[in-house]
């Protein structure tokens, strides 16, 4: 078998007429007159310029690069709409994406569009493609206006709920003009149920983003690639002893080398920070640990709760688990949140009305909290702008009013309000205020490369939302490095979490991408491990034992990440694949 029978390059043939030609059957002329001459337009649209670039410049909610609109311009002109955006980690595949599917639509290319992200990015996506490209998408997950797979042109969705049986079959009887699936990697697997249904929608193009591509051999790639172009690179067994050198196949055979580069630049488009290192200046990201000592009454409210919540977390059944662990989660953000806690146990008879008078009575003797005083600190011997992240309304309420009292300019941001008010709040804390609190779910999707400065005033138990919240200010177009003031009070739940497991893992300094490759499909998962491991020790000693066994889990987790982040980068080291390349003439 010679080299171009082991690997055959399929094009598309919709309309069947090679098979056709090859039986000798006939086909009307004026169909392949008309065939040909969609082919002459098709090619015309394909030598110019992306329909919306000038109207990427005007967009002042989106930084355009140039080789986020080069990746775009490939995909469309000589990729045929489908590929894998492989880009380093940070250099905006979410945009590269939201550019391809803006132009499709634009230029009717496109009509219906699938997105498939974690369930953890959906908001993200959601929130990233209408401020950025004017692209309402429609969410599965908590998206009022969902109906079914079958009323949305825009529909984002998750992983995890696509390969539901009902959802499944719903979307694979729809024709699909664009489906992209964010975080590919997870398809690496083609005996997956997520591979197979991406594999079996019907799809006109598909974009598949992933850094890491390759975790921990070559059949990833190849089974990623068989989603774009299935045969494209022959069977595996073909595959394999020609491309690899091993039985593991993890070592590229270099004699076909070039041939392989050839055979990739078709379908993967991948850059790195090295090459966009010219014009995009990456800014570090600086934590700053504060795991405070309480004082006497907030040692004690918090005990307290703990010892009421474990005493029912002990008799309970497994339906108020996630109530149980909201009130922990309470109890540690603020003494304001402590007695939302007590007045929620009260309510659904964890405690008694005797237990939660004397509680609430302790809470009353704490005049402002110990996080609150250290922060007060910072911001009064710093006069830049500081982004602060609480998990709680009743938290987010204390701080501002008490910001309010002491002088300082304070705007509101969160889940609550209004489009309007979100705008005028952004616009606030650009213009006039020095000061933004912000609950998490608030603070989706928005940019804040202006302000250098974030606190996480309590700590959100799930990975990802740090990295989305620090994401908010942490991105391209930062001009400082970025300053993360982590906050927790000793004994609590939170100080383990961010003194054994966040800082034995480094997760700060960590982005999307990176986190994903440890946490992946686990970040819910992962809080509630945490809970429970909480709830069943019984002593200071039992916890840290527990928690620092955890971190070190989390730690051999990450060193695998580090290697599968090393190995997909040196498979990638061996080709240039990048968008940056070509007539200058084409870039913005």
């Amino acid at each position: 078998m010679t080299d171009t029978e082991n690997i055959k390059i399929q094009y598309p043939d919709k309309f069947g007429i090679k098979d056709k030609l090859r039986n000798n059957l006939e086909h009307n002329p004026e169909f392949l007159d008309l065939t040909l001459k969609s082919h002459e337009l098709l090619s015309l649209l394909q030598n110019q310029k992306l329909a919306i670039t000038e109207s990427l410049r005007v967009n002042k909610n989106v930084s355009i690069f140039e080789h986020q609109i080069r990746a775009a311009q490939r995909v469309k002109n000589d990729l045929g709409g489908s590929a894998l955006l492989s880009d380093e980690v940070g250099l905006g595949k979410t945009v590269e994406a939201g550019i391809i599917i803006k132009e499709f639509l634009m230029t009717s290319l496109a009509k219906k569009v699938l997105i498939l992200a974690p369930p953890s990015l959906l908001l993200q996506w959601q929130d990233e493609m209408m401020s950025k490209f004017n692209l309402d998408f429609v969410s599965q997950k908590g998206d009022s206006r969902f109906t079914s797979v079958s009323s949305h042109n825009l529909l984002l969705m998750s992983h995890a709920s696509a390969v539901f049986p009902n959802y499944s079959e719903a979307l694979k009887n729809i024709f699909w003009d664009i489906v992209v699936v964010d975080e590919a990697h997870s398809m690496k697997n083609s005996q997956t149920h997520k591979h197979k249904l991406v594999q079996n929608l019907s799809k006109r193009h598909l974009l598949l983003l992933s850094a890491t591509p390759v975790q921990n051999n070559l059949s990833e790639l190849y089974n990623i690639i068989e989603l774009l172009r299935p045969g494209y690179l022959g069977t595996w067994n073909q595959f394999k002893e020609k491309y690899t050198l091993d039985d593991s196949s993890r070592r590229l055979n270099p004699l076909h080398r070039e041939e392989l580069q050839d055979i990739l630049s078709k379908i993967i488009v991948r850059t790195t920070r090295k090459e966009v290192g010219k014009y995009i200046d990456f800014k570090e990201r600086i934590p700053h640990t504060n795991i405070l000592e309480p004082t006497e009454k907030e040692s004690l409210l918090y005990h307290e709760i703990t010892d009421c919540i474990r005493e029912a977390y002990d008799a309970s059944e497994d339906s108020n688990f996630l109530a149980l662990m909201t009130y922990q989660r309470l109890a540690a953000s603020s003494t304001r949140c402590s007695k939302r806690a007590l007045y929620k146990m009260k309510m659904n008879k964890v405690i008694d009305v005797q237990k939660y008078d004397s509680l609430i009575s302790i809470a009353d003797q704490i005049p402002i909290d110990s996080k609150l005083l250290d922060l007060m600190k910072i911001i009064t011997s710093d006069k830049s702008k500081f982004l602060i992240f609480t998990e709680f309304y009743a938290t987010q309420d204390y701080v501002v009013e008490y910001l309010k009292e002491h002088g300082y300019s304070v705007t509101v941001f969160n889940g609550k309000l209004s489009v309007d008010e979100k705008s005028e709040s952004v616009r606030n804390f650009k213009n006039k205020c020095q000061i933004m609190v912000s609950t998490g779910a608030g603070g989706e999707g928005q940019n804040f490369q202006f302000c250098h400065n974030v606190v996480n005033y309590d700590l959100p138990w799930n990975p990802m939302k740090v990295e989305q919240k620090i994401g908010r200010v942490h991105r391209i177009g930062q001009t400082s490095d970025v300053n993360i003031y982590n906050y927790a009070i000793r004994g609590t739940i939170e100080s383990y979490i961010l003194e054994l497991l966040y800082e034995k893992i480094q997760l700060f300094t960590m982005v999307l991408g990176e986190m994903d490759l440890i946490f992946e499909d686990s970040e819910e998962n992962s809080s509630q491990t945490w809970f429970k491991e909480f709830m069943n020790s019984k002593n200071e000693s039992e916890i840290k034992n527990k928690f620092s066994s955890l971190g070190d889990n989390l730690k051999n987790q990450k060193e695998v990440a580090e290697v599968v982040k090393n190995f997909a980068s040196d498979v990638f080291q061996n080709f240039n694949l990048s968008a940056i390349k070509g007539d200058e003439n084409n870039g913005i």
